[in-house]
């Protein structure tokens, strides 16, 4: 029986999902995104250019048949713009996005980047791509669905219900003066409607015809930590992004999975919220420079510090990864000490999880543990018996301690720089 394989960010996200699934899609008949949106970027590479994706699912470059379930929201425009790259490649998406998928409308973006300038110090850190108020208008009921731009004339009745609210309070509360109006907005989803027309389908249905018939693999738009309940709340997204989700995001009854934790050899976090192993000196910014930290999305420099696995444990008690994907190990060959947080201190308390209230997060104190690094360039290792010897103490420390078998490990940012250790 084929059992769908579910790609989880195990930290706050950037831990190089998108090239693992690009790296290992090719072994499966559909590759799908099921939540988040286009706050969400996947680096591939793609014949040696870097290529950013949003939307897309990371298959593309494989040739698969891509899926979009109803869990997730876009943004039209970045799309069309992805469709446009691929089709200057000669790339033409097998595609398929669900009726119910709702749309990030512009209203949404000028909302996000309101709300984060009236919020000021207490700012989440959004990348003001309104992902966050198109899920709050799909809760409230008041979306623009994928099945609005095949009935013309029931997405203008939306707008005009839809619009004026939105003026009125990006006007008259946030004083931000708005040019757009219901015509041009109209007009510009008409032609959004032309081009994706075509690709509107029921992916639900798809999903459950095949289910355990075609191999699949799903890839999870953001990471454990940024889980709307579960998360470093309220640094946070708006939906669910733990491997559960799956089943409500694509409308089918809960079965086997494997889920595939990625969590990178050390740790990365855009925007504001706690993060007890950040680096504010020389290492963090050793760490940046080397592993090229710079937001697909938004182009901000991630903040670094050290492997966190009181964090990694969590992730695994709410996804129960089958394995685990370490990623940028390279990264760290340039460090002759490497600290990992093995627990907290929380006052006089010594505790090895995340903490189930968010507050008591801001209070922990990271115990470390230190291992000697290896000193060598690994970008060209393909083999893990191959890898340096303390790297391999490294490796089999974070084994042990998390309690879960590595069965990937990327040496480099190429689809080739990617190692199946068998055991």
């Amino acid at each position: 029986m084929n059992v769908p394989t579910v790609v989880i960010g195990a930290q706050w996200g950037d831990e190089g999902k998108g090239k693992l699934v690009d790296s290992i899609g090719s072994n499966f008949d559909i590759v799908g995104r099921f939540n988040g949106g286009n706050n969400a970027g996947h680096t591939v590479i793609y014949k040696g250019e870097e290529c950013k994706l949003h939307v897309l699912p990371s298959g593309i470059f494989q040739k698969k048949k891509l899926i979009i379930s109803q869990g997730a929201v876009f943004d039209p425009e970045v799309l069309l713009s992805e469709l446009e790259f691929c089709n200057k490649h000669n790339i033409f998406p097998d595609l398929m996005i669900d009726y119910r998928v709702n749309l990030v409308m512009p209203y949404h973006k000028l909302m996000d980047a309101a709300n984060e300038l009236w919020k000021g110090s207490y700012a989440t850190g959004s990348v003001k791509v309104g992902i966050g108020y198109c899920y709050e208008d799909r809760n409230n009921r008041s979306g623009i669905r994928c099945e609005d731009l095949l009935y013309p004339e029931i997405l203008k009745e939306k707008l005009e219900n839809i619009f004026p609210l939105k003026r009125a309070i990006l006007e008259k509360v946030y004083r931000v003066k708005v040019d757009l109006t219901i015509d041009k907005i109209y007009e510009r989803f008409l032609h959004h409607a032309k081009v994706l027309t075509p690709y509107i389908n029921d992916v639900s249905s798809f999903v459950s015809n095949n289910l355990h018939k075609k191999t699949m693999l799903f890839e999870g738009a953001m990471a454990t930590m940024l889980d709307g309940q579960f998360g470093t709340y309220p640094y946070t997204v708006a939906n669910n992004t733990i491997a559960s989700s799956i089943f409500s995001s694509l409308g089918i009854p809960n079965c086997p999975i494997n889920v595939i934790g990625v969590v990178k050899a050390y740790t990365t976090r855009v925007g504001g919220g706690p993060f007890p192993t950040e680096q504010n000196n020389k290492s963090g910014k050793t760490l940046q420079i080397v592993g090229h930290e710079i937001a697909a999305t938004s182009g901000r420099i991630r903040r670094c510090g050290w492997l966190d696995l009181p964090i990694l444990r969590f992730a695994n008690k709410l996804n129960k990864f089958s394995s685990l994907a370490i990623t940028k190990l390279d990264v760290l060959s340039k460090f002759s000490k490497i600290p990992v947080c093995i627990g907290y201190r929380l006052g006089k308390k010594t505790i090895y999880e995340y903490p189930a209230i968010s507050h008591e997060f801001y209070r922990c104190k990271p115990i470390y543990q230190t291992f000697t690094g290896w000193n060598e360039d690994i970008s060209r290792v393909r083999r893990k018996e191959d890898l340096p010897k303390n790297c391999l103490i490294y490796l089999r420390a974070i084994e042990k301690m998390v309690g879960i078998p590595i069965r990937y490990i990327s040496v480099g940012p190429d689809r080739k720089s990617l190692i199946y250790a068998k055991n």
